[in-house]
């Protein structure tokens, strides 16, 4: 029984690892509206309120969130379910400083991202494996794009083009493929479809590839933008939905923001250790109920 259900696993890895078709663009499509990638992205940016890597302040986000069975089965490292559940997370946009301090049924997991490095601590100890940091590097970097997409998207896209819409739950959606590099964590280059609200302009969803770790080459997973709250200038999306789209099509995590909060004045030494000091220790804020939902409608 085992042995069966562990052939049965490593066939699914391989599975996800195997090619799956991705929304391409189609040369000569047209569109009534006229409207080209760079408008339609540009409105985006503004619906969220402009480009936060201009933002001199820092933005503290707690998270709490919850891992399907299957995924954790299937990507146990990229998952990393026994310490990625809740969060605590810093960024300091002006130099791209990102720390996020998870909790699991394991124990904590820090992780200290800057513009050309990465650290990595499991209970207080720093991590040395290669796959875990690898790995540990997209999921960070897929994180920081979901909580601050088009920001994310701006910054690294070498090309940005338009593709067929799409209609669902009613809405309609204009979508734009772009060719981000570098890619998430160790890749050279990934491919995202950011799939816009026609009528807010908002971020609905974002679909993309995974190529910087070995499970995860052609794989796709989309995660969707189920609420947003407006903090400060900006609108962040604060309720997500993750799913794997291909090959497989299975749901992989929930999560939801808990608390938000600007401008402590932390240090890079407050978040730079294996485990949060100074103004970055306290919690981020709870999250008022009372605050609107700016969810699309």
């Amino acid at each position: 029984m085992v042995r069966s259900l562990r052939f049965l696993l490593v066939g699914m890895s391989a599975l996800l690892a195997a090619c799956a078709s991705f929304p391409q663009s189609q040369p000569g499509l047209r569109f009534a509206n006229g409207l080209s990638a760079a408008q339609i992205f540009d409105a985006c940016m503004a619906a969220h309120g402009g480009d936060i890597r201009a933002y001199p302040g820092d933005i503290n986000l707690s998270t709490d969130g919850h891992w399907y069975r299957l995924i954790q089965r299937i990507q146990p490292i990229v998952s990393d379910a026994g310490f990625r559940v809740t969060s605590e997370e810093r960024y300091r946009p002006r130099d791209g400083l990102y720390s996020v301090h998870h909790e699991g049924p394991l124990g904590s997991k820090q992780v200290v991202r800057t513009a050309d490095a990465i650290a990595v601590f499991y209970n207080g100890t720093r991590e040395t494996d290669p796959a875990r940091i690898r790995a540990t590097a997209m999921t960070n970097d897929a994180f920081r794009m979901f909580h601050f997409g088009p920001s994310f998207i701006k910054a690294r896209a070498t090309e940005i083009l338009r593709i067929a819409d799409a209609r669902e739950g009613g809405r309609d959606y204009r979508r734009l493929l772009a060719t981000v590099r570098p890619g998430f964590g160790e890749a050279a280059q990934d491919q995202v479809v950011l799939w816009i609200d026609a009528q807010s302009s908002r971020l609905f969803r974002v679909h993309m590839t995974l190529n910087g770790f070995e499970t995860t080459q052609g794989a796709q997973v989309d995660t969707t933008f189920l609420e947003y709250r407006k903090v400060g200038p900006f609108l962040l999306p604060v309720r997500f939905h993750e799913r794997v789209r291909g090959p497989l099509r299975i749901d992989a995590h929930d999560w939801h923001t808990t608390g938000i909060d600007l401008d402590r004045s932390w240090s890079a030494a407050d978040v730079g250790g294996p485990a949060f000091e100074g103004a970055a220790l306290p919690p981020a804020a709870a999250m008022r109920e009372d605050v609107p939902d700016h969810s699309p409608q």
